[in-house]
C-alpha cells in the first residue's frame, strides 16, 4: 500500500490524565500497538485517558473496538476516556458508527482537558 503510514502512540502526562496521541493508521495489522499502549496505562492505575486523534488518518473497526473497550474499562473503574481532535474523516467514521453518541467526543485537546 503506497500511503500506508505505520502506527505510533506517543503519550504525555497532564495532571492526573494521560494524553494518548495515536499517529498514522490503526488497522487489523497494528491494532495491538494501540491496545498495548492503552492497557499499559490502565494496568498502571491510570483512570483518565484523553485520546487526541488529530494525527490519526485512518481507523478500522478493530481500532474502534479498542477505543470502545478502553472507554468501558475505564468507566468500570470510575475513570473516563475523552476523545478530541477528530479529523473530518475520523469524525465521519465516529458519526456513521454512532460512536459520537456513546463516547465523550470533544473538539480540541483543551476542551477535553477542561472536561476532566
Amino acid at each position: 500500500m503506497a500511503n500506508h503510514t505505520p502506527l505510533s502512540v506517543p503519550s504525555e502526562e497532564h495532571g492526573n490524565a494521560v494524553i494518548l496521541c495515536p499517529t498514522g493508521r490503526v488497522d487489523g495489522t497494528n491494532v495491538a500497538i494501540l491496545q498495548g499502549a492503552v492497557r499499559e496505562r490502565i494496568d498502571a492505575g491510570q483512570t483518565t485517558l484523553v485520546f487526541d486523534l488529530v494525527e490519526l488518518n485512518y481507523i478500522s473497526s478493530a481500532g474502534l473496538r479498542v477505543l470502545l473497550m478502553s472507554a468501558r474499562d475505564l468507566q468500570s473503574h470510575g475513570g473516563k476516556a475523552l476523545f478530541c481532535g477528530l479529523s473530518e474523516q475520523i469524525k465521519q467514521v465516529f458519526e456513521i458508527t454512532g460512536f459520537d453518541k456513546i463516547l465523550a467526543v470533544l473538539g480540541t485537546r483543551d476542551d477535553a482537558l477542561g472536561a476532566i
